[in-house]
């Protein structure tokens, strides 16, 4: 039964560590509100004209599916700690009466 409690709580701290990992890299990188960036638009000023033109630079800049994967893959690790584990209580007791 010891072995079941672990196994249980070890399901569970896991999906709560990568529920915690998958907010903190959205919120590190700006809690984007669209998909996933690669690059970033900033606006540079010339000097002698002084027209402000676009340059794009290399960035990540998660967006919000990685929360909601986070949170999804987080909801099924904590469900998969509800599913009965009989089948495995079974063979081992029929195992070890024989």
């Amino acid at each position: 039964m010891k072995s079941t409690t672990r196994f249980t709580r070890g399901l569970r701290g896991a999906a709560l560590a990568l529920l915690v990992a998958g907010l903190g890299a959205w919120t590190a990188t700006g809690a984007h509100f669209g998909w996933t960036q690669t690059s970033a638009v900033q606006m540079q000023r010339d000097e002698i004209t002084g027209i402000d033109y676009p340059v794009r630079r290399a960035a990540f800049i998660a967006g919000v599916e990685v929360p909601l994967l986070a949170t999804l893959t987080a909801a099924v690790l904590v469900g998969a700690t509800f599913i009965p584990r009989r089948a495995f209580a079974t063979t081992r007791l029929s195992q070890s009466s024989q």
